[in-house]
């Protein structure tokens, strides 16, 4: 009698972990796409802020350009002149040896 008891004792153990080992399974699936809906809406958001700045970048750098170009539109003599020294300047510098 003992001897049964203990069977039914050791075979309500084993459901027990079965049962254990399949809710610890899905629970980790459940982990696995909440980590991984979490990761991809982060990565969505970084996308979206990169285009931003990229967009910004390239506004940025269409005014600084309309905006130069008005400066040697206005002072075409002098833009020569500063772009002629530069250019000498570069030129001395690589002329070293």
């Amino acid at each position: 009698m003992a001897e049964r008891d203990l069977n039914k004792d050791v075979d309500a153990i084993k459901a027990d972990l079965d049962a254990l080992r399949k809710d610890l399974s899905s629970v980790v699936e459940t982990i696995k796409g909440s980590a991984k809906s979490r990761a991809e809406a982060e990565l969505d958001a970084l996308h979206k802020r990169l285009n931003q700045i990229a967009a910004d970048l390239q506004t940025s750098g269409r005014d600084s350009l309309r905006a130069v170009e008005g400066q040697i539109g206005e002072k075409p003599l002098v833009s020569v002149a500063i772009a002629f020294a530069v250019g000498l300047m570069i030129g001395k510098l690589f002329d070293r040896r």
